[in-house]
């Protein structure tokens, strides 16, 4: 066996063993869930005279109707007037402002303190306009919705008692629900895995005792959390993210309000979708690369060092699996005999994440009680399928955050919008043709996972070519054609 055959060996092997961690990290967030005892938040019964100024900040960036309905949802909030204050963070171009103030100043009662602000320029991105905003209002609680949010009445009455009972807890998060899940079987893979991530993973750190991150919508921080711990800054491009890891290692602690559920819309194409998680996956690249080096530095407890790299790192996964594969194919080029422990690792690590993955996304859907719902079957496999298409775009993000330090925030494209930004599918249609004839002339343990993911790369690539929503789910057919268009 050659030298660089052994090398390569040796490369895989460990890709591997990262890959079996994060798919481990899944399990044992799934076994915690399962098997620690639920923890109640304290809220308290505050009376109206004792209740705190509240700031309401809804960031939002052209977004149209959704702009004027989180703003008419936030003049909605049971809160004392004296003490509500809301404010329109408009980052759109300037030619929609005025039209987006006019709108939303026929619509908000007299009585209703709502401002809406421009601050011409969009350094830093969301965080940059956030944190504009915060230099505009001393309210001690600011509560955060994202443009296609709609919170109930009831939201800050069941979320800021929290913060007043426990000044240690940095910030609230609700569970999101989604408006849009049954649209189509894209919009159902993505519900389950946010599902669950919100009843599976974050509820199980919070009953853990574990650092929970704040999702960037629906959730109320307390306002010394973000000062005292270097407030929002726009060096990453998921600032809630950033905020929580650095609160976390500051000591400030956070809760989750499993039981209330804020409505948001879902991605649905395959563009919007595969443009909203190369953000994800570039931002949490470049929030590991900002603070893992302080992390590890640190005097934390060496789990909780383990707890917050691993959370930072999960979106690596997509970059692993690339590279997995890019090991797999050269070995196969050069008719490599896979030494039997890397061959063996291999079938192990498909097993555990295979395993991992079925059982987080059930788990999900148990806990909210969706486990006997029609279509719950189809909706995993493709929760699983579907992201499986993302490996290539997600693999470039990662790179792009380590190789280049240029910003570049791309807004998720909203229902009737199509902005591919020269996207067609090309890339993974290529991949996911070849991908199959490589695993048919392959025997050894990576055959079933190059036609797992050429199922997700075909997947993706064919809604991107035709520009197509995604194939309508079943119970959505019956909706008028005009809306699955």
């Amino acid at each position: 066996m050659s030298g660089l055959s052994l090398l390569l060996q040796v490369s895989l092997a460990c890709v591997l063993v990262l890959l079996a961690l994060l798919s481990l990290q899944l399990l044992g967030l799934t076994l915690l869930r399962r098997l620690c005892p639920a923890r109640h938040v304290s809220m308290p019964a505050v009376p109206d005279h004792a209740l705190p100024h509240v700031l309401v900040q809804l960031p939002v960036c052209d977004e149209g109707a959704l702009a004027i309905r989180v703003a008419r949802a936030a003049t909605q909030l049971d809160w004392p007037r004296d003490r509500l204050e809301i404010q329109l963070l408009d980052d759109g171009k300037a030619e929609h402002h005025e039209e987006l103030q006019r709108a939303v100043e026929q619509m908000v009662p007299p009585d209703v303190n709502l401002v809406i602000m421009r601050r011409g320029g969009r350094s830093g991105f969301k965080a940059g306009n956030l944190a504009f905003g915060l230099r505009h209002s001393d309210a001690p609680f600011v509560a955060i919705f994202d443009a296609d949010f709609e919170p109930p009445p009831d939201f800050l009455r069941r979320t800021v008692p929290a913060l007043l009972a426990d000044p240690g807890l940095a910030f609230v998060q609700s569970r999101w629900g989604h408006a849009n899940r049954a649209r189509n079987w894209l919009t159902r893979a993505q519900a389950l895995l946010l599902d669950g991530h919100f009843a599976v993973e974050q509820e199980a750190r919070f009953r853990a005792g574990l650092p929970i991150s704040f999702n960037g919508s629906a959730g109320v921080w307390n306002r010394r959390a973000i000062e005292q711990s270097g407030g929002w800054t726009g060096d990453t491009l998921t600032e809630d993210l950033d905020l929580s890891m650095r609160c976390a290692m500051r000591g400030w602690r956070a809760a989750l309000v499993s039981d209330l559920e804020v409505s948001g819309e879902l991605p649905e194409s395959a563009a919007a979708w595969r443009a909203q998680q190369a953000r994800w996956t570039k931002g949490h690249t470049q929030v590991a690369r900002k603070l893992l080096p302080q992390i590890l530095a640190s005097g934390m407890p060496w789990w909780k060092k383990a707890v917050l790299a691993f959370q930072i790192c999960q979106f690596a996964f997509y970059t692993l699996a690339g590279l997995s594969a890019c090991i797999s194919l050269a070995l196969m080029g050069m008719g490599v005999t896979y030494i039997q422990a890397v061959a063996e690792l291999g079938i192990g690590v498909t097993i555990i994440g295979a395993g991992a993955s079925i059982g987080y996304l059930y788990c999900g859907q148990a806990m909210l009680r969706r486990a006997g719902e029609r279509l719950i079957l189809p909706s995993i496999l493709l929760a699983i399928v579907f992201p499986s298409g993302l490996i290539l775009s997600n693999a470039r993000a990662t790179f792009e955050a380590f190789s280049s330090a240029e910003m570049e925030f791309v807004r998720t494209p909203r229902r009737g919008e199509f902005a591919a930004c020269g996207w067609r599918g090309r890339p993974e249609l290529a991949a996911g043709l070849l991908l199959p004839v490589i695993a048919l002339t392959e025997q050894a343990w990576s055959a079933p996972f190059f036609f797992f993911a050429a199922a997700g790369l075909l997947s993706i690539g064919a809604m991107g070519w035709t520009g197509s929503v995604g194939v309508p789910a079943a119970e959505a057919l019956p909706r008028r054609q005009s809306e699955l268009i």
